[in-house]
């Protein structure tokens, strides 16, 4: 019951730039965005009438929830598969993405990861015989309508090696802006606030490093200003509350992915979210 009043009030919240599928169709194509359960860790599938584009594949043990959904899919290989970067929680189901479902073209960070996930996904890629595209400029995407961009890290160290070297997806459908932020922590928030290769406001937000505070969190948020945001998180670690507090005084309406696998439908001018 909780769920569809939480429904309910997304509908409400956003009656002036969101609306019900069948109001928000019309004759425009639709663009659907799944945010995957997969505990703290990153699985986003994007998908228009054409085209597919997965963004990270979570843990090595979640991985049969991507593929029982993708294998729906008539044996088609992804069109794209971004790696954000090698924490274990983004490219631990990423080998069996490329065993099971096959990509036409991979990109990821200009940098090595550590893990044993990061080298059972080299193998895979060995086994594919496929070359990532090592995204280390600015990276422009279109299709049916959508306009990405894949924004890199722009130095070759940070404090946090890892998160800060992700890789951020702005994505422009008709008039409505999505921003995939990846782990991004302090310095790569720095980076993106004053970045001058797109605007950092969007309507949807896939919030960075699953929801954990960092010093400037607070401007990143305020800076973005979603109308929605959706937290990658697990009941044990469901995201700081200061930035659930944040997120709220901004006027997001926020999901938790903890609660169930969250779906977006856009038309590009309205949007419908659900969970389940």
């Amino acid at each position: 019951m909780k769920r569809y009043l939480l429904i309910l009030l997304t509908v409400l919240l956003f009656s002036s730039g969101c609306g019900k599928r069948g109001q928000a169709a019309g004759e425009r194509e639709e663009i659907k965005i799944t945010f995957f359960d997969v505990g703290k860790g990153d699985a986003i599938l994007i998908e228009t009438e054409n085209t597919s584009m997965l963004i990270d594949a979570g843990y090595d043990d979640t991985a049969e929830v991507l593929l029982d959904y993708l294998r729906q899919r008539d044996g088609e290989p992804l069109d794209y598969l971004v790696i954000t970067h090698f924490d274990k929680d983004h490219v631990g189901g990423a080998d069996h993405v490329l065993k099971d479902v096959g990509a036409e073209q991979i990109f990821q960070p200009d940098y090595e990861g550590d893990s044993g996930q990061y080298q059972e996904y080299l193998e895979a890629l060995d086994a594919a015989g496929q070359q990532p595209e090592l995204v280390t400029d600015t990276r422009s995407l279109s299709f049916d309508g959508a306009e990405c961009l894949i924004y890199p890290p722009q130095k070759q160290e940070y404090e946090e090696e890892d998160n800060d070297f992700s890789l951020v997806i702005s994505m422009t459908y008709n008039e409505q802006r999505f921003l995939f932020a990846g782990d991004c922590e302090k310095e790569r928030l720095k980076e993106l606030l004053n970045q001058t290769e797109f605007d950092l406001e969007h309507d949807l937000l896939k919030v960075p490093h699953h929801g954990r505070k960092e010093k400037n969190s607070e401007e990143f948020l305020e800076a973005v200003s979603p109308k929605a945001a959706v937290i990658t998180c697990s009941e044990e670690e469901p995201g700081d509350d200061k930035v659930r507090k944040i997120l709220r005084q901004t006027g997001a309406q926020t999901y938790f992915t903890s609660e169930g696998t969250v779906t977006c439908i856009s038309d590009g001018e309205h949007m419908e979210i659900w969970q389940e």
